[in-house]
C-alpha cells in the first residue's frame, strides 16, 4: 500500500535522522513529504523507528494511508503528480 509520510521536527539534529532514515524507506516528493510503497510489516518498523528520534511533546509525524483507488484519482495543480513505484531486479 502507498502511504504519504510527513512530518514537522522542531531540532535539526532529529530533523536530519528523521529525514535520512525516510529516504532508505521511500521516495522523497518534497523537503518533509515521502511516498512509501510497503507493506504493513514494513510500515510498522518505520513507526517503531521514526518514534525512537522524535520527541512527541515536541514534533508531529503522519502517516496517511491512499488506497488503490485514491492512488489513481490524484487531483493535483501545477506539475506535481503521485509516482508509481514499479518493483525492478537488478541482473
Amino acid at each position: 500500500m502507498i502511504y504519504l509520510v510527513c512530518y514537522d521536527i522542531s531540532d535539526a539534529k532529529r530533523l536530519r535522522r528523521v529525514a535520512k532514515f525516510l529516504e532508505q524507506q521511500g521516495l522523497r516528493v518534497q523537503k518533509s513529504f515521502f511516498q512509501c510503497d510497503v507493506d504493513d510489516k514494513r510500515l510498522a518498523h518505520i513507526r517503531r523507528e521514526i518514534r525512537k528520534i522524535i520527541n512527541e511533546k515536541e514534533d508531529g509525524f503522519f502517516i496517511y494511508p491512499l488506497c488503490d483507488r485514491c492512488a489513481q484519482n490524484p487531483l493535483s495543480d501545477g506539475t506535481g503528480e503521485l509516482l508509481k513505484l514499479e518493483p525492478f531486479e537488478i541482473l
